[in-house]
């Protein structure tokens, strides 16, 4: 039976070193040789009308028709491309024909939107293809309709199209793999998984929908910087608006969420909205007698469903639906109920209405971290069995007589003192946990870094003397013994001592390092609410996923649907291309449609 790929493990200690290395090198290249600068300049007439219906133009070209198209089903995906599970289990339903809900069919949507972070851990030519491709592609052959018919109208519903905007692990390879999978003419691929049409030439877009609506798809990089270009496409693109249009703005990450989480901590997360709301300004200017009004904005990036409305009536719609495949988010990181009615609510303008799944939930499985961290992240591990008896060597002084609490601790602080490096290389673990912690709080972070690097040199230090005295007990010496016994024979007693080290602190390294590892995300996540990215990447859950069907309907309405799959199956039956779940596999809603009139 074929192997599929597995969720990734992101506390592999090989794994943290390529994501490292992927993060330095995109961001000087993003920064510095931005690669949406050499694209062709766009103009608005690169904007793809889906208003009106469209028909064939030779063997490979599109081109419109003059007549409109009275409704459009859209899907919308995110944060795929993880573990085979989840991502099958999504693509699976989207590929299929219809979904049924309350006794309503909600066919396919004829276009597909991939809303960020297309795959896991960086983007590479092979891991697009495992972990994304050929996920959609097995599920189009198993279950979707594919159009048979030449004719000359396009059917949308039996040959979809696909639209991506690239997320920060997109841009991990600055977006060249992005670029060969979904941009049609730059690598000759015309369509994505062998089904979806792929149209799209550069990382951004525009959508001309039918009833006054438009779609627009946004490319922050990983700076969260519209370059130039996009600008001025989108100026061009916002000069055809007409009067009472309407906008769905897609965007990598939900900077709603994060200005409420962060708002006024960091002048991070301050650029973030200022280019938000740069580009809002252009879509949104008068260029007509009536401006056009963003109504939905979607975004993936947090892995979970949350859906904020509009304070004022006006009903504008806020979603995160990011659970298209890769590891679960909290949602009881930040409490936005409890802002409602206060002074950041207000300011904000926005409720929380809904998420996925609920914060008791989330609480309850944020506990596996506290007992399980070792047992998830079994590699991580031999980071610690190999640092510990490091630090255990480094810092281990040397004590004459008596030996007590105080006697070895002025013993390693002597150690400290005589060896600079020593103290150098343990100042540098203090200042990178301390980096690594997540608080806007510069006293929080201090403190918290200090203490969770206290956490490990105390245990590397337990851990170095108690190796000494298992020495002392297998050679049957004392202490006093011991040192007579390594004046006569220094090389024997040192390597005695040293293979001590090497297997207690080894040993105890494993599963105290990691469980203090755990034991920190726990306490950052449960009672802070920090460190969400890194304590649920630890718990590695495939279930609780979700993605969005949007319709536009006759009357102009965009009713959006919701769907959540809280358990993805774990076992496929295999029958030559195609791949079948063992156990159900029927999505639910997560809440009740919501329809913009």
């Amino acid at each position: 039976m074929k192997k599929y790929p597995g969720m990734v493990d992101w506390y592999n200690p090989i794994q943290l070193l390529r994501t490292a290395k992927k993060t330095a090198i995109s961001t000087i290249i993003g920064e510095n040789a931005d690669p949406r600068l050499v694209n062709a300049p766009a103009t608005s007439e690169s904007f793809f009308d889906y208003s009106v219906k469209l028909k064939r133009d030779g063997e490979t070209g599109i081109s419109i028709t003059d007549e409109p198209r009275e409704d459009l089903w859209i899907d919308y995906v995110a944060d795929v491309g993880d573990g085979w599970n989840p991502t099958y289990a999504v693509a699976y339903s989207l590929a299929r024909e219809h979904l049924e809900v309350n006794g309503k069919i909600l066919p396919r949507g004829e276009i597909l939107i991939f809303g960020g972070d297309q795959v896991y851990p960086a983007a590479t030519s092979e891991d697009y293809e495992k972990r994304l491709t050929e996920p959609y592609r097995t599920a189009f052959r198993t279950v979707g309709q594919a159009s048979t018919a030449a004719s000359e109208v396009l059917d949308l519903s039996r040959d979809p199209h696909v639209f991506a905007i690239p997320g920060n692990h997109d841009w991990y390879d600055s977006l060249v793999s992005f670029y060969k999978v979904f941009c049609a003419n730059v690598f000759n691929r015309r369509r994505f998984a062998d089904a979806w049409l792929t149209r799209q030439k550069r990382s951004y877009f525009a959508l001309k929908l039918p009833k006054n609506w438009w779609l627009i798809g946004v490319d922050l990089q990983l700076s969260h910087n519209i370059d130039v270009r996009q600008l001025e496409y989108f100026q061009a693109v916002a000069e055809k608006f007409e009067e009472n249009d309407r906008i769905i703005l897609c965007v990598p990450e939900p900077f709603w969420v994060k200005a409420m989480k962060y708002g006024g901590m960091t002048d991070f997360f301050q650029k973030k909205e200022e280019t938000l709301e740069a580009l809002e300004r252009i879509l949104t200017s008068e260029h007509v007698g009536k401006p056009p009004k963003i109504r939905l904005y979607i975004a993936g990036d947090l892995h979970h469903y949350r859906r904020f409305e509009s304070a004022n009536g006006e009903r504008v719609e806020k979603i995160t639906a990011g659970g298209g495949g890769a590891f679960l988010h909290p949602t009881h990181d930040f409490d936005f109920r409890a802002e409602t009615g206060s002074a950041k609510e207000a300011e904000q303008g926005f409720i929380l209405e809904t998420q996925y799944p609920e914060s008791n939930v989330s609480k309850n499985l944020d506990w596996v971290n506290l007992v399980g961290f070792v047992w998830k992240n079994r590699k991580f591990g031999f980071l610690t069995a190999l640092l510990y008896p490091f630090l255990a060597l480094l810092i281990h002084g040397e004590s004459r007589g008596e030996f007590d609490k105080t006697t070895l601790f002025r013993a390693t602080i002597d150690r400290l003192i005589e060896e600079p490096i020593s103290l150098l290389i343990v100042l540098a673990l203090i200042f990178g946990l301390i980096f690594f912690t997540d608080s806007n709080s510069k006293f929080q972070k201090w403190i918290g870094g200090f203490l969770h690097a206290l956490a490990h040199l105390g245990a590397a230090f337990i851990l170095g003397w108690a190796a000494f005295f298992v020495a002392l007990s297998v050679m049957g010496m004392t202490v006093a013994e011991f040192e007579i016994y390594r004046a006569a024979h220094p090389t024997t007693a040192n390597l005695g001592w040293f293979g001590a080290v090497i297997a207690v602190g080894g040993v105890g390294g494993y599963f105290i390092g990691s469980f203090l590892m755990g034991l920190y995300l726990f306490i950052s996540l449960h009672i802070f609410g920090r460190h969400d990215n890194e304590a649920f990447s630890a718990l590695k859950i495939e279930d609780f996923k979700n993605f969005l069907r949007l319709h536009i309907d006759t009357n102009g309405d965009l009713t959006i649907y919701p769907f959540k799959i809280e358990r993805v199956p774990r076992r496929w039956r295999q029958t030559g291309e195609s791949c079948t779940p063992e156990t159900d596999l029927e999505p639910e809603l997560i809440e009740a449609p919501i329809t913009l009139k």
